[in-house]
């Protein structure tokens, strides 16, 4: 019997990849209106199953993959691919119980269309909930080119900072680390203090 679990993908696109991937058993909802934020806020308030899958339009996957991931989720644990920047959970992917998202306040809409998913880690995680990541290289990614600008980031980190202070020095040197990595052609991945990605077994 498959888990009682919905995907939500927002977005503005006609033609969204992740479609093709979700199995055929799991209802899906395509999030149109309002930013990325507001949509993500939407399509998990009018899900109608405890667990629910948020799913950027540009990624494929497995069905051993999404099942087993969603096998992970609790009502402790928070679920999804790991954070290029930060160490945390990429709004790419990420599945919970829906009464996480409702004790930490879901998606924080002042921040648009980016960082929500910093933001939502963040309090996730100063909420005491259990983190379970696993590598980006799990998914495929249909690369294209961002939008945010220099100074869309640099406003967002400041945001973040103040809004989340115990979590600053971190975030700070976090950023730093990671665009001295990139500049240098290494990796800058981070993960947060005593933690690493898991390795997923997806063998059914």
């Amino acid at each position: 019997m498959p888990p009682d679990v919905s995907v939500v993908i927002p977005s503005i696109n006609d033609e969204i990849l992740t479609l093709e991937s979700v199995p055929d058993d799991v209802p899906v909802s395509v999030e149109r209106e309002g930013t990325l934020n507001e949509a993500r806020n939407r399509g998990v308030r009018n899900a109608e199953t405890d667990i629910v899958a948020i799913m950027d339009d540009d990624i494929s996957f497995s069905e051993d993959l999404f099942y087993a991931l969603v096998d992970e989720v609790d009502e402790q644990t928070f679920v999804g691919v790991a954070d290029w920047e930060f160490g945390l959970i990429a709004g790419r992917v990420m599945i919970f119980d829906k009464d996480i998202w409702r004790r930490v306040g879901g998606f924080d809409e002042r921040l648009r269309s980016h960082n929500g998913d910093t933001d939502f880690s963040l309090k996730v995680h100063d909420a005491g909930y259990d983190f379970y990541r696993v590598p980006r290289d799990l998914f495929y990614h249909e690369e294209h080119e961002r939008s945010i600008t220099t100074w869309d980031r640099a406003w967002r980190l400041v945001y973040l900072c103040g809004k989340h202070t115990t979590y600053a020095p971190y975030l700070l040197t976090a950023t730093l680390a990671y665009n001295l990595g990139m500049a240098m052609g290494i990796s800058g991945e981070q993960w947060l203090p005593h933690e690493e990605p898991h390795h997923l077994n997806t063998e059914r």
